[in-house]
């Protein structure tokens, strides 16, 4: 296993990141013993980072995380995050350090590495999905105002958010400062965030904000490598529980026609979609980590050979631009 530093946070984490969500879903609904099993797997492969979220599960995750790394008792790089909601906004400050402490009981911890929003941004309030403004996040009373409380009292290390949403609203808090890192959504079928595409791309256009990230030190997790399983050799058995779209124009029908045009990386000696993927999001230096869901054992074994693996064959590489370039035909 490879290790890179998160950022300015001087974290030294692992390129491949456990994922306790619903893609994989082990950490939500196996057994107790598949998830030991698993976690003790993948720190013997040197897998050091894990990430979970109230969300997954509402708040399975986080408990039984909490209770398989006190089993194992290795010490890990953790990461947690809080989604607030409408009624969040009567006051910001107390719900924030609320959803935080309810989450470290969950988890049974003290403290963790990384605290992070996980909350849709955007730039102004409309009706439809909740999400969160700039002001609210950044401003008097806001988010990142009472993450620097627990910071001060031992509760958080460092801080980030998930960059989903609005684009513009995403590059605000970038822009900021005051961020540690955040999670881009980075992959073959929408590589945004850290490629350049046409004007009219079909999916959400990131405008490679992950360099944008890296210019203001923040560290950078990737999230939906495989496209909530789309990318995995059986699409159906890897999506989670949910198919609503993280990201606009990257929904799950129209990403599995994407990537079954993707069959020509075969031909240039990736016989393993899933490899290619993660493989092509670690050839981004300023990428830390990347997370993938889990499901068993061989599928972490799988991760975990892509680290040190080496980028994609310039072939592929050149074959993929061409396929962005042309907005994958016009699907």
């Amino acid at each position: 296993m490879q290790y890179r530093v998160l950022g300015k946070t001087g974290l030294r984490v692992s390129e491949l990141g456990f994922g306790c969500g619903n893609v994989g879903g082990l950490m939500v609904g196996g057994t107790h013993e598949q998830q030991v099993s698993a976690v003790r797997h993948a720190l013997d492969l040197g897998i050091n980072y894990f990430d979970t979220a109230r969300a997954y599960g509402e708040g399975k995750s986080e408990t039984h995380l909490g209770r398989v790394l006190e089993e194992v008792g290795e010490e890990v790089v953790l990461s947690t995050k809080i989604r607030l909601e409408a009624d969040a906004l009567q006051d910001i400050a107390a719900a924030t350090v609320s959803e935080v402490n309810e989450g470290l009981a969950r988890l049974g911890r003290e403290s963790v590495d990384l605290i992070q929003l996980h909350t849709r941004l955007a730039s102004r309030r409309e009706s439809g999905r909740f999400a969160m403004t700039p002001d609210e996040v950044l401003g008097p009373g806001g988010v990142i105002e009472s993450f620097k409380r627990l910071r001060d009292r031992g509760r958080v290390g460092f801080f980030g958010f998930t960059g989903l949403g609005e684009v513009e609203a995403i590059e605000a808090l970038v822009d900021s400062g005051e961020f540690h890192s955040f999670q881009a959504y980075y992959n073959l079928l929408n590589p945004s965030a850290g490629q350049a595409v046409p004007h009219g791309f079909s999916a959400l256009d990131y405008g490679r904000v992950i360099d944008r990230a890296a210019g203001q030190g923040m560290g950078v997790v990737v999230i939906r490598v495989l496209a909530a399983g789309v990318l995995s050799p059986t699409p159906e058995s890897g999506g989670g529980t949910s198919r609503e779209p993280l990201s606009a124009g990257s929904e799950y029908e129209h990403d599995v026609a994407r990537a079954h045009k993707l069959a020509f990386l075969k031909d240039h000696g990736l016989e393993s979609l899933p490899q290619a993927a993660i493989r092509f999001a670690l050839m981004k230096p300023e990428v830390g980590t990347v997370l993938v869901g889990f499901s068993n054992n061989g599928q972490i074994d799988e991760a975990a050979a892509c680290s040190g693996a080496g980028p994609l064959p310039e072939s592929a590489m050149a074959a993929l631009r061409e396929m962005w370039d042309g907005d994958f035909g016009g699907t």
